[in-house]
């Protein structure tokens, strides 16, 4: 456990409120690992493809869990010094991956 820190102002309310975004982070990353799991093991129709596609939403899954734990510490080292950061690249880069990641898997339900 971490030092205990003076709760000033809305401290420990901003700081609860970035626990719940990770555990959502998580719960997220811990989704597409299960998807791709599922892909896997499931879906023997598509062979190989299901496989790479498997294989990519556990790869998705481990690097949503990665930021998500990175992006967790640093808001919590900026708020605890009185500073806040909003998140740019992060949330871009995710949707456009995520965007990628949809198109492959309506094509993978087409094919």
């Amino acid at each position: 456990m971490t030092e205990p820190i003076e709760n000033k102002g809305s401290t420990a309310r901003d700081q609860l409120a970035n626990e719940r975004t990770f555990l959502a982070w998580v719960r997220t990353g811990l989704g597409f690992v299960g998807i791709g799991v599922v892909l896997d093991k499931l879906i023997d129709r598509h062979g190989e493809l299901a496989l790479l596609m498997g294989l990519v939403f556990v790869a998705a899954g481990i690097a949503m869990l990665i930021y998500g734990l990175w992006r967790y510490r640093r808001v919590a080292t900026l708020l605890t010094q009185g500073r806040f950061a909003p998140a740019e690249r992060g949330p871009l880069a995710l949707v456009v991956f995520l965007i990628i990641l949809a198109l492959a898997a309506a094509l993978f339900m087409v094919v």
